[in-house]
């Protein structure tokens, strides 16, 4: 599985070169993006096209680690809760198999 990971990523990382090399003319123009709101209107600075491609692309990389890291946190505490149950329920079964089955209240629990 290592080995296919690695190939994917080698392989989006040598497409995306890419595709930066045969449209590096396209990309490269300047354009200047701009947010009316009713009281203000803002404008960035004029960047290339391939900086926005690129800050699109970086932005969705932080938000899916974000997503993973949250899951990984909330795995890792139903983990350590289900450890937990499972130690407890663990201790259980040791305390009843070490009850001797011949005294009356533990007939009723073994079910004889």
């Amino acid at each position: 599985m290592r080995y296919l990971k690695a190939f994917l990523t080698s392989l989006v990382f040598v497409l995306s070169m890419l595709f930066f090399v045969q449209n590096n003319v396209p990309l490269s123009t300047s354009i200047q993006l701009e947010l009316n709101l009713i009281f203000k209107q803002f404008y960035s600075l004029p960047l290339p096209v391939y900086v926005l491609v690129l800050a699109a692309f970086l932005l969705g990389i932080v938000f899916s680690l974000g997503f993973l890291l949250v899951e990984r946190i909330r795995l890792g505490l139903e983990l350590k809760a289900l450890r937990k149950q499972h130690a407890a329920l663990e201790d259980e079964a040791l305390s009843l198999r070490t009850l001797p089955l011949n005294q009356p209240e533990n007939q009723s629990r073994v079910g004889l």
